[in-house]
């Protein structure tokens, strides 16, 4: 064999080893996430609640929600299940896309002029079929059962196993400050921006233990979206509807506490757009939609 085929032999050699080894680490990284997200994952005993605005119930006597969708209470009743105690981070998914190959989702202008936003402890924001593929990905990756949330878990979870939060903070308010952040807090978090987003669990969870359940961004659920879905939800483990073209979202970003209501129902194309205009490989997904993973049993 001559000097050039042993020298391109070498390199072909060289570039193949360094790919194994750099497969290796991305399999490595990978299981080290599942084991760390498994036992992050917060054991949520079933049980019996009333979902949707229990305002009426308790208090003044009065609805909390400006909808309407969220007006008719029905029992519903839970299955055991685990959630994870934080949301998704852009480190975690970054840990994905190695190991599965996968390529970087399109960059949102905010997070060009803000890059906080894009910082390892902030949660990463996707479409729904990249959460719902993620939390698959993690249960495959783990050995277990890992979805998105329902939306009937999500608030299950939110409310502490259903108890009548309005806010899933340490104690059920809104308090700047305290157990979310205050304006001079978020500028700081945002580079100026000034909109709620901030790394994971830097406030109090909720009396469950989740930290920043809707309160840093609309979570994304497994659910499609129907505006009388209560009206004929099943009692047990509610799964949404069959079909849709909008999913569920819950939680949202905004200073108005209206929207972070652990009650408050959201609605997005799978895809959001903010017009029709948009262009997901052009803009990518705005920072908001943000997501947990459930572990069903």
């Amino acid at each position: 064999m001559n000097k050039k085929l042993i020298a391109v032999a070498v390199g072909v050699c060289f570039l193949t080893g360094c790919d194994q080894g750099s497969a290796a680490a991305d399999t490595q990284a990978a299981k080290i996430l599942a084991d760390k997200s498994i036992a992050n994952m917060i054991p949520v005993q079933g049980g019996e609640f009333l979902m949707g605005d229990f305002g009426p119930l308790i208090g003044e006597k009065l609805p909390f929600s400006i909808n309407q969708d969220d007006k008719k209470l029905h029992k519903v009743v839970l299955s055991d299940f685990s959630i994870s105690k934080f949301k998704v981070t852009n480190a975690n998914y970054l840990v994905y896309l190695n190991a599965t190959g996968k390529e970087k989702p399109p960059v949102n202008i905010l997070v060009k002029d803000y890059p906080s936003l894009g910082g390892g402890d902030y949660s990463v924001s996707v479409t729904w079929q990249q959460a719902k593929d993620y939390c698959q990905w993690l249960g495959h990756t783990a050995g277990k059962n890992i979805d998105l949330p329902t939306e009937a878990q999500w608030e299950y979870a939110a409310r502490s196993r259903g108890q009548y939060l309005p806010f899933a903070t340490n104690n059920g308010k809104f308090e700047k400050g305290k157990n979310i952040s205050s304006d001079d807090e978020l500028d700081k978090f945002t580079d100026g921006f000034g909109f709620p987003f901030y790394p994971i669990g830097k406030y109090p969870p909720n009396p469950l233990g989740l930290y920043d359940m809707g309160l840093s961004g609309s979570e994304w659920t497994n659910d499609w979206y129907s505006a009388n879905y209560y009206e004929h939800s099943p009692e047990r483990d509610p799964q949404g509807p069959e079909t849709g073209t909008k999913k569920v979202l819950r939680g949202a970003v905004g200073s108005n506490p209206q929207y972070l209501l652990t009650m408050f129902r959201q609605s997005k194309l799978p895809i959001p757009k903010i017009n029709a205009d948009d262009d997901y490989e052009k803009f990518g997904i705005g920072p908001q939609y943000v997501f947990h993973c459930v572990m069903n049993k």
